[in-house]
């Protein structure tokens, strides 16, 4: 084990998340380097780390799969027998050279014993006492036993078996890193950790995905069509898509910083079914396929289009972290064509266009994260949640909830599982009626400093409106504010292509 460690992989060791291992770290006034933490100073931050808990159980994962639902995704936790012997061959490896090493140092004591024993044969009476000491002291130590709670050697261990069930991947320029589990791909990794690798079609055939490995090997694990140039290969370009990383892997990669590095992209997706949420609302969930998954960053738009050609603009209410099962936020009693269309065809198909805006997560960004959903402005705010959990962004976040859906119902129970599921997470449902000015006395009083918090407010034109007049009125800087206007109740952008 290296002495530092990344905070990433810090967290995981202490089987927390990467926000509360910052916090903790700010609390005790632990300093980190170039997003790395010594094993001594994680040591100090968490001294009754379980070094004995069960390594496949990654917490985050844990997470997402119990807070928010897979949605059809079968993942398999264990890498293929292959990979998982390549991984074993690299632990002996390290057994290896630790062993090897600790066999050089027994012989090192045991020379240094040798000459202090000729030493001790000279005629300086007082070099023979201090030679004779020193002896003692190393005699005692080549016959103590090794003890069993040697805290650094027990994290090695639990990193060394940690390494056999999923490896980490590092990300050049931007210095991401994220882990891969199971039987995943890089790419599919990648986005399930909300990161916005390059990509085309996710099947081999077209080569946007190329990476180029710097240190680490990889395996593959499906073929593909797109055909790598001899000197590609020799570079070390590989396709995100198409393999597994049998070691932890330092890679370049190209990767989607702002919505203009997104392709608009046309894709055909089917309607999977409709969530209730109560006599009116509905989440609709659409799947694109296989080879064709939508490229969007959280909180962003599309436009929806039916066979008749009646267009919608929607944004999206799911995390791009499973991009091809998109979830949306729909009215049933406000006369949308589409969705009316949807309603009575069975296996119907919509054309989804975009992505588009820039009602973004921070992501750069450790202040605590307030979110705050009027009526319909839920859709992109669960997306942003939902991303965040994903990529374990903020140290504290807080969700508002303003709505009159009843309780009990689909978006209810995913609040309240995330409150339970996240330490670093809380969850207040407020009453319908909540006035903008209202709502900003609610978040002063629970964040004095407002100012120094993210803030993300999606809701009705008009209640956005007051809210950001309220902002400005009481001093709050437009610097760390994000505002969406969602009001699927009120006028709607919808048009006909005829």
């Amino acid at each position: 084990m290296p002495d530092s460690l990344t905070l990433s992989r810090a967290a995981r060791l202490a089987n927390v998340s990467r926000g509360d291992l910052q916090a903790r770290l700010k609390r005790l006034g632990i300093e980190t380097f170039e997003g790395q933490i010594g094993v001594a100073e994680l040591l100090q931050a968490y001294p009754d780390i379980d070094l004995d808990a069960d390594p496949t159980l990654e917490r985050l994962a844990l997470i997402r799969e119990e807070a928010f639902a897979k949605r059809g995704r079968k993942d398999s936790r264990l890498p293929d027998s292959e990979v998982l012997m390549a991984r074993l061959h690299d632990f002996q490896t390290i057994l290896t050279k630790t062993k090897a090493s600790l066999n050089v140092a027994d012989q090192l004591v045991s020379d240094i014993n040798d000459e202090l024993r000729d030493a001790l044969a000279g005629d300086d009476q007082q070099l023979r006492t201090a030679v004779r000491e020193m002896q003692r002291r190393l005699e005692r130590a080549t016959k103590r036993t090794v003890p069993m709670t040697d805290r650094e050697a027990a994290l090695f261990a639990k990193d060394a078996l940690l390494s056999l069930m999923s490896a980490s991947v590092k990300l050049l320029p931007s210095g991401h890193e994220f882990f891969v589990t199971g039987q995943d791909s890089v790419l599919e990794a990648a986005v399930k950790s909300g990161l916005h690798l390059d990509y085309g079609c996710a099947s081999g055939n077209c080569g946007k995905c190329k990476i180029r490995v710097r240190s680490g090997k990889v395996k593959r694990i499906r073929d593909y069509d797109y055909v790598l140039s001899a000197r590609e290969k020799e570079e070390g370009y590989v396709l995100a898509c198409s393999n597994t990383p049998v070691t932890d892997l330092l890679v370049e990669a190209g990767e989607a910083t702002v919505p203009a590095d997104l392709p608009q992209q046309e894709i055909r997706a089917l309607v999977r079914r409709q969530i209730p949420l109560d006599d009116d609302a509905a989440l609709l969930e659409l799947q694109t396929p296989r080879t064709q998954t939508l490229r969007f960053m959280a909180g962003q738009r599309v436009t929806l289009t039916n066979d008749d050609g009646v267009s919608l603009e929607l944004p999206v209410a799911s995390c791009p972290c499973d991009a091809r099962n998109l979830q949306f936020l729909v009215r049933r009693k406000t006369g949308q064509p589409l969705v009316g269309d949807v309603e009575r065809r069975d296996h119907a198909t919509l054309l989804i266009e975009g992505p588009r805006g820039d009602f973004l997560l921070r992501e750069e960004s450790d202040a605590p994260a307030i979110f705050v959903s009027i009526g319909d402005g839920i859709a992109p705010v669960k997306s942003l949640v939902e991303h965040a959990i994903a990529i374990d962004h903020a140290v504290t976040m807080h969700l508002f909830r303003i709505d009159d859906i009843p309780v009990g119902s689909y978006l209810g129970n995913l609040c309240r599982s995330w409150n339970d599921a996240l330490d670093n997470l809380t969850y207040v449902r407020l009453p319908s009626d909540t006035t903008p000015d209202g709502m900003l006395t609610e978040l002063l009083r629970h964040f004095p400093k407002l100012q120094n918090c993210e803030l993300y407010a999606a809701g009705p034109a008009d209640w956005i409106n007051e809210f950001r007049s309220a902002l400005t009125a009481r001093g709050i800087p437009d610097r760390g504010v994000q505002l969406d206007v969602v009001d699927l109740q009120g006028p709607l952008r919808m048009e006909s292509n005829d």
